[in-house]
């Protein structure tokens, strides 16, 4: 009676062990994909809302915003449908290799955006890429050529113009239009801070003002008329940069982040795949006892 009482209290902690193995492995997978879907979700309405709502149509720099929020977008998806297969990979009592492979892929996605974030905080902090910025945004403005709307470099302009109601790279004075020999206005061209060699009229693109219309930038160096009423006179490379900055250190931020959890969730992949090593282990041993049980008697 002893001996058959010592088994049965075996048979009852072996049970209580593997149920609760079960649990806990069970609770960790949930997790995972939880955790896992929430980010790939995230990542995806970021992306989506920096391509539609915060979009920056053009860029002045090399690290593109843009690209930036179509990685996101495309990591999203993948971690949501990674998370919605694991539903059907992991398992308490499942194929070990399942945690192991799924751990492989999020680890490279961990890998991936932790790289993303910390090259494009180490760019924000860059002098060299602000200089460069400024350059490109004089080189652009140079090109602009107000009888030819559809060009690029001028779509371009226009562009900042409007999305940060300025005008110029420094302020409103960098355009000037040329005067004819006619009198009448010329084109208006950039000029910059030193290169006023021409005699020239105050006139800007139409896009600096406040309210754009045709021909609202030309003759408005009237005496006595307050220009802030008509135009955006701030310039626009201290307001796009700034902008620029603030987004990508915000979602450089985000990726580090992000990163992190991924990581956590890689030594948690490794735990469910120890968890389920020792569930089937745990398993195989409580159906041979209760089989030789079962023949004994």
């Amino acid at each position: 009676m002893r001996k058959m009482s010592r088994q049965s209290d075996e048979r009852y902690i072996d049970d209580t062990q593997v149920n609760k193995s079960i649990k806990i492995t069970s609770y960790l997978i949930t997790v995972n994909n939880l955790l896992l879907f929430g980010i790939g979700l995230m990542l995806f309405i970021v992306g989506i809302l920096y391509l539609t709502i915060y979009r920056y149509r053009y860029s002045f720099t090399i690290f593109s915003i843009d690209l930036l929020a179509a990685v996101f977008l495309s990591v999203g998806c993948v971690l949501c449908a990674l998370a919605i297969s694991g539903i059907f990979m992991l398992k308490p009592l499942g194929r070990p290799v399942f945690s192991i492979l799924y751990a492989v892929l999020v680890f490279f996605f961990f890998l991936f955006i932790f790289i993303l974030g910390v090259i494009g905080l180490s760019m924000k902090n860059n002098d060299q890429l602000m200089t460069q910025t400024r350059e490109n945004m004089m080189k652009t403005a140079k090109k602009f050529d107000e009888s030819n709307m559809n060009g690029h470099q001028t779509r371009k302009i226009n562009w900042v113009h409007r999305r940060f109601s300025c005008c110029g790279i420094d302020s409103y004075n960098d355009w000037k239009s040329l005067i004819s020999f006619q009198g009448v206005n010329g084109p208006v061209k950039y000029f910059g801070k030193y290169e006023n060699k021409y005699p020239y009229m105050d006139d800007v693109p139409d896009s600096c003002c406040i309210d754009a219309k045709k021909n609202c930038g030309k003759n408005i160096n009237v005496f006595g008329r307050d220009r802030s009423l008509i135009l955006n006179t701030k310039g626009c490379f201290s307001l796009y940069y700034k902008s620029f900055s603030k987004d990508v250190t915000f979602l450089c931020a985000l990726a580090i982040a992000v990163s992190v959890v991924l990581l956590i969730l890689v030594i948690q992949l490794f735990g469910i795949f120890t968890l389920t090593n020792r569930n089937a282990t745990l398993a195989v041993q409580n159906f041979e006892q209760n089989e030789r049980k079962t023949f004994l008697r």
